[in-house]
């Protein structure tokens, strides 16, 4: 029994990922929009009405933060702390800036975004308090050297849950609870090479940029091969 719970699991992700593909997306104003906030979900995730009172369910984008609650479980401290704070960065009515990469809606119909409120990117900010880790993926680069930056100052001086070794990085928890990766490959940001997922140690965590599709690796990126006799996980 215990052998078919991940794939179940695979089954029911397919079928949300149907389901929202066809329900969920809509026309956005533009590639940047002002909105208000809605409500917040957790630490990266939030709802906001556009100007023409159409409801978008915004990913926050290259950022990603403890999970509250994922497929029946949670993260725990971090995860709360994550989703309280980011609550008091964006209140509900908080106007907001938003704005889109290359790919303006995840896999789930949800518009991913880079969040501005008064001035301030709050995608950075988060990443400055230590309460989220980068999750750069190809091709929507557009604040990708910023944010990683931030999240290296961040691990530099342990704050926020960089200071917690017992804290697993957050897509790390979603594959494991999941048994698979959506992410292929996995790339560094400040050198370009683009090494097998199961290689990602040889990145430094807020330097890594996660490729869905070997079609996204373009230059400055490029594929290194594993040297012969290497093995993946």
């Amino acid at each position: 029994m215990a052998g078919l719970l991940p794939e179940f699991r695979r089954f029911i992700d397919y079928v949300s990922l149907v389901y929202r593909r066809r329900g969920l997306r809509r026309e956005l104003p533009g590639d940047r929009f002002l909105a208000e906030v809605v409500r917040t979900v957790d630490g990266d995730t939030l709802r906001v009405r556009d100007e023409h009172g159409v409801i978008h369910p915004v990913r926050m984008l290259s950022i990603d933060t403890p999970e509250t609650h994922f497929l029946g479980a949670s993260q725990g401290y971090w995860a709360e702390l994550a989703a309280e704070r980011l609550s008091e960065l964006l209140p509900d009515g908080a106007e907001v800036e938003i704005q889109t990469d290359e790919q303006p809606f995840d896999a789930y119909g949800r518009v991913l975004g880079y969040v501005l409120s008064r001035g301030r990117l709050i995608n950075r900010q988060m990443l400055e308090e230590g309460l989220a880790t980068t999750y750069i993926v190809a091709p929507n680069l557009r604040y990708a050297r910023e944010l990683s930056e931030a999240a290296r100052r961040s691990f530099a001086e342990r704050r926020g849950m960089f200071g917690d070794a017992s804290v697993l990085l957050p897509y790390e928890f979603r594959w494991r609870m999941r048994g698979h990766s959506s992410a292929k490959l996995v790339g560094s940001l400040s050198r370009g090479e683009v090494y097998d997922l199961a290689e990602r140690e040889r990145v430094p965590v807020w330097d890594r940029v996660f490729f869905f599709d070997a079609k996204d690796v373009r230059a400055p990126f490029f594929r290194v091969r594993p040297e012969r006799g290497e093995q993946g996980d």
